[in-house]
């Protein structure tokens, strides 16, 4: 007997969408199953079959997953989400719940895990289609031309303490994080505005994840995880995954307490430039590595690299041995410059005669504010966040400059987001 055929109404099209929704209770399934039934398939998954650890969930491709953030399931569903952006980089989440007062602690536990957007329970047919209509597109494989974006010229600049110690790290979270200055961009325009400037810190050095620490940012994807995504790294990935501070700054860094140096492999490559490809300056902080460890394809493909000294013996002669290894791959060029911390103008050692004694330009002097970093430090902040007048942040003026940006007039600052996320903000959260 033959198959009988399907019959769909003109005004109702067939859906078109498959989507995983996770959530333990049944009936929220079967509820957003008939408010989705003109505009998608909705399969069920019991979130409580793969809970009860924090491994990671790995899932083929890059579907769009729905987590339920109704006021029961919104810690389990927060909980799922790190466990699925570690272990599936770039999937892409929806948080579904309900935006009404009431009910709208799901929305800022979904805020907080990172979703990437809010299906509103309640919104009419036309929101719901066009929300999903925009996350489908964004799972669709880039063109192969995608890699000659605007921003396919990224910066790289190198921050290279001689030895650690000589602030490296710090120096690398104060610029990330001032070096893309927040904006106020009208309504409007503030999508747009937000791609003119990103940048993001590579923290590389050691001991391994001090920039992160000093940004007090989450650590939980990480740079071998990014090497083993490279082929896969896109705008999603980045938002999902990749940790952001408030400033704007995304930040890449290697697990900490790691002794490893960092990997170098075939990949590396291709990951830099997929990410000069989605941003305009990357400031990799390498500081505390012998030259030998640093990454052959970072040394090679670094516009500039900055070497990080101060005025003591022991950083004079470590600075002329890390001269003599990069002399020694070729890479003694015209790419170097010379940063001085804890300057002390006093000293018979000027800035000025280390310059020229090893030959290098001087890019910038910082004052010796030891003290007053580890006191901002303590309290999980930045100095400009503390004491933005301190003579160190107006030092650090010049190397902004150099790096053809400006610093921010104020340490306020705010984030790109989602309608759902502006809104939050405006409530209170």
């Amino acid at each position: 007997m033959p198959n009988r055929p399907t019959l769909y109404s003109i005004a109702t099209p067939a859906p078109v969408v498959d989507l995983q929704f996770y959530s333990s209770d049944e009936k929220h399934a079967q509820r957003l199953t008939a408010r989705l039934r003109h505009l998608a398939n909705v399969h069920w998954v019991d979130a409580r079959e793969i809970a009860g650890t924090r491994e990671p969930v790995y899932l083929a491709g890059l579907p769009l997953v729905l987590l339920d953030y109704s006021p029961t399931e919104a810690e389990r569903s927060s909980m799922l989400a790190r466990r699925l952006m570690l272990g599936t980089p770039g999937v892409s989440l929806l948080g579904v719940g309900s935006i009404a007062a009431d009910k709208a602690s799901g929305v800022l536990a979904a805020l907080r895990a990172g979703v990437s957007e809010f299906l509103d329970i309640d919104a009419s047919d036309e929101d719901i289609s066009e929300l999903l209509s925009r996350m489908q597109g964004e799972l669709r494989p880039a063109p192969a031309d995608a890699s000659a974006t605007a921003h396919s010229s990224g910066r790289l600049v190198l921050l290279l303490g001689v030895r650690p110690g000589v602030g490296t790290s710090t120096l690398a979270a104060h610029l990330g994080a001032l070096v893309s200055p927040p904006g106020k961009p009208a309504a409007k325009e503030a999508t747009a505005a937000a791609k003119e400037t990103q940048v993001i810190l590579l923290d590389l050095g050691r001991p391994a994840g001090d920039a992160t620490l000093y940004l007090s940012v989450p650590n939980e994807f990480h740079y071998d995880n990014a090497l083993l995504s490279a082929r896969r790294i896109d705008a999603t990935l980045i938002r999902t995954a990749f940790a952001n501070h408030d400033s704007r700054l995304t930040v890449l860094s290697q697990s900490p307490g790691t002794l490893e140096k960092p990997a170098d492999t075939a990949d590396l490559p291709l990951l830099l430039e997929r990410l000069r490809s989605h941003f305009d300056l990357l400031l990799a902080d390498v500081g505390g590595l012998p030259v030998s460890q640093i990454p052959l394809p970072l040394l090679r493909d670094a516009d500039e690299i900055w070497l990080v000294a101060d005025q003591s013996i022991g950083s004079m002669v470590s600075l002329d041995a890390c001269l003599r290894q990069l002399d020694e791959l070729g890479f003694r060029d015209r790419r170097l410059f010379l940063v001085i911390n804890r300057h002390d103008s006093g000293d018979d050692v000027s800035a000025s005669k280390i310059a020229k004694r090893f030959n290098l330009r001087l890019a910038g002097l910082l004052p010796e504010r030891s003290r007053t970093l580890r006191a901002s430090a303590s309290q999980g902040k930045l100095l400009h966040q503390v004491a933005p007048r301190d003579p160190y942040l107006k030092a650090l003026n010049v190397l902004l400059s150099k790096l053809r940006l400006q610093m921010p007039g104020d340490a306020a600052s705010i984030s790109r987001s989602s309608w759902w996320k502006t809104l939050t903000g405006r409530t209170g959260g």
